[in-house]
C-alpha cells in the first residue's frame, strides 16, 4: 500500500515537473522572441466602473490625468454604480471626468453603460482601486496598430504590501505577468485577461454583445467572447497598473473563490473554442485551469501522507528542522545537496524539482517586472511553497461549491 501511494505521488509529481517545464521553456523562448508595436496614439474613451470606492477612486483618476498621453485624445468617463459612500463627490472634485450614474446594478452593466457613451474607438476599462504608470495608456494602446487585435491588457502589480497575504500576492502577480507575457509574446496571443487594466475596441465589443453577467468573471469571459470572434488579446508588458489586493487571508479566500469559479464558468461557456486547431495559448487556458482544479484535490493528501511518511523519529529539534526543510525553499536545495549521500529518490525527485523551477522562475520575473529583491519578496519566494498550499485549499473550497453557483449559461 505505501508503495502504491509513493508510486502515485510520484507520478502526480513527474505530470507537475512536466507542467512546469512546459511553461519555462515557453518563458525562455519569450526572451528571444519580444515583439515590438509601431507608435499609435489613437483617442482613448477611459471608463471606470466605481461602486463604494472613495478611498481609492482619487488616486486612480490623478494617474489618469498624468498620462505621458496627449490630453485631447483622452476622454475620461466614471460609472458610478450606485454607491452609498462619498465616492460621487470625490469624483466631482475631479475635472474633466463624465459622471455616469446608475442604481446598483453591477460592475458588467457599469461598463457596458460606458462603453455604449463612449465617443472613441477604443475603451480602456480600469478598476477604481488601480493607479496608472505615467506611460500605460501610450503601451497599452500599441497592440491595436495590428488590425487583429481585439483586445490587450496590462501588467498589473501590487499598490501596497504591508500584510503577509499582500506580499505573497506581490510575488504571485509577478509570476502570472511573466507566463502572460511568454505565451503573449511566443504564440502572439495571450492567455489569462485581467480585466483592472484592460483595453478593447468598441466595435468588436459590440460585434460579441458587450460584457455578460452570466459568469463571476466578466473580464475572462469577454476575453473568451473576443478569440471566439476571431480576434487576439495581447499582453502589454509595458503597461503598468498598481491595483490594491486583499490584506487579510478571508478576503484573498473570497476573492480567489469568485476567480477561480468565474473562470471555469467562462471556459465551460466558451468551450467550443476548445479544438485541436486551436491557438497554443487557448488550449493552456483550458488545461491550466482543469489541471490545477485536480491537481489540488490529489496534491493536498499525498503532501501530508508524505510528510509523516519521511517524518523522523528525533526529538523535536529534529522534527522542526524537518518541517522547516519541507516549508521553505530550504527543502529542494538540501536535497540536491544531499544527492551525492542519500542517491535519487523518485518518490520526491520531481516534486524537489518542481519548487526549484518556480523559484528561478518567480526570481526571473521579480526581475523582468521593475521590482526588488527586498527582504520582503525574498521571505515570499522562500516560504511560497505553504502559499501555493493555501491557493490550492481554495481551489478545492471553489469546485466543491462549483454546482451551487447560478451559472444562467448552462441553459442556453
Amino acid at each position: 500500500m505505501e508503495d502504491m501511494v509513493m508510486w502515485f505521488g510520484s507520478l502526480l509529481f513527474l505530470v507537475l515537473f512536466s507542467f512546469l517545464a512546459f511553461v519555462f521553456v515557453i518563458f525562455m523562448s519569450s526572451l528571444w522572441m519580444r515583439k515590438s508595436y509601431p507608435s499609435y496614439e489613437p483617442a482613448v474613451s477611459v471608463v471606470i466602473p466605481a461602486y463604494n470606492e472613495e478611498r481609492g477612486i482619487a488616486a486612480c483618476l490623478d494617474s489618469i490625468q498624468r498620462q505621458q498621453y496627449p490630453k485631447e485624445k483622452i476622454e475620461l468617463i466614471v460609472v458610478d454604480d450606485g454607491s452609498t459612500d462619498r465616492t460621487l463627490s470625490v469624483v466631482q472634485q475631479h475635472k474633466g471626468a463624465v459622471v455616469l450614474r446608475q442604481d446598483h446594478l453591477g460592475k458588467s452593466a457599469a461598463l457596458n453603460r460606458g462603453a455604449a457613451h463612449a465617443s472613441h474607438d477604443i475603451i480602456f476599462t480600469v478598476d477604481a482601486d488601480t493607479v496608472l504608470d505615467p506611460w500605460c495608456i501610450r503601451e497599452i494602446v500599441k497592440p491595436f496598430s495590428d488590425t487583429m487585435v481585439g483586445a490587450t491588457t496590462g501588467t498589473s502589480t501590487v499598490s501596497r504590501k504591508s500584510s503577509i497575504a499582500e506580499i505573497f500576492q506581490n510575488v504571485e502577480y509577478h509570476y502570472n505577468n511573466l507566463i502572460r507575457q511568454s505565451f503573449s509574446t511566443v504564440f502572439d496571443n495571450g492567455i489569462w485577461f485581467f480585466g483592472a487594466l484592460a483595453c478593447y475596441r468598441k466595435d468588436v465589443l459590440q460585434k460579441i454583445g458587450l460584457f455578460k453577467k452570466d459568469t463571476l468573471t466578466e473580464d475572462m469571459d469577454i476575453a473568451l467572447e473576443i478569440k471566439k470572434a476571431g480576434y487576439k488579446t495581447i499582453h502589454a508588458r509595458a503597461a503598468y497598473g498598481a491595483t490594491a489586493v486583499p490584506r487579510t487571508w478571508k478576503e484573498l479566500a473570497a476573492q480567489r473563490e469568485r476567480w477561480w469559479t468565474g473562470v471555469l464558468q467562462s471556459l465551460i461557456k466558451n468551450r467550443s473554442l476548445l479544438h485541436w486547431k486551436a491557438s497554443p495559448s487557448i488550449l493552456f487556458l483550458f488545461i491550466n485551469q482543469f489541471w490545477w482544479s485536480g491537481y489540488a484535490f490529489l496534491s493536498l493528501p499525498l503532501i501530508i501522507y508524505q510528510i509523516f511518511y519521511w517524518l523522523p523519529d528525533g526529538g523535536s529539534l529534529s522534527i522542526l528542522s524537518y518541517l522547516f526543510r519541507w516549508f521553505t525553499l530550504s527543502g529542494p536545495l538540501f536535497v540536491l545537496y544531499k544527492i551525492p549521500e542519500w542517491g535519487i529518490s523518485w518518490y520526491s525527485f520531481f516534486g524537489v524539482l518542481s519548487g526549484i523551477l518556480s523559484a528561478l522562475m518567480i526570481i526571473a520575473a521579480i526581475r523582468m517586472f521593475r521590482d526588488s529583491f527586498s527582504l520582503k519578496n525574498l521571505c515570499a519566494i522562500f516560504f511560497y511553497f505553504p502559499y501555493t498550499i493555501v491557493l490550492n485549499t481554495i481551489i478545492i473550497m471553489s469546485v466543491l461549491r462549483f454546482r451551487r453557483q447560478k451559472v444562467m449559461f448552462f441553459r442556453r
